[in-house]
């Protein structure tokens, strides 16, 4: 993947991190996670506080959770609560992870962006016609 292309980037750390068409290679996962990651990935971000906690590193799980949960992924808003519940983050963690979620999903809404998706809908819709 060219340095900077995150989709691919994180594309290639799931194949390696599960061995699909590759050798199974963390070192490698990782690599191409970090790197989607930097570039502003939310899911990379995600993929990479599951690495950590998998492995132990719940700290750096759940940096890497609430980084993503800012980012408005909601399957690290998620972790970050089971975290929570299991004793792994504190009551704040969890408040500023969905301060964080909720500001993001918010900024991502607008009147423009809900036409847009309305014409989209409209257009795919009128396409089987």
């Amino acid at each position: 993947a060219e340095l900077g292309v995150k989709e691919a980037h994180n594309m290639l750390g799931g194949l390696y991190a599960t061995g699909y068409k590759v050798e199974k290679d963390m070192a490698n996962a990782f690599r191409h996670f970090e790197a989607a990651a930097t570039c502003g990935l939310a899911s990379a971000r995600y993929n990479l506080g599951s690495m950590e906690y998998n492995d132990g590193n719940y700290d750096l799980a759940l940096q890497n959770y609430l980084i993503s949960a800012k980012l408005g992924d909601d399957p690290s808003l998620n972790c970050i609560k089971k975290m929570f519940m299991a004793g792994l983050a504190t009551k704040d963690d969890y408040a500023a992870a969905l301060r964080g979620y909720q500001i993001a999903i918010q900024e991502m809404s607008s009147p423009d962006r809900d036409q847009a998706g309305e014409c989209t809908q409209l257009s795919k819709q009128t396409a089987h016609l």
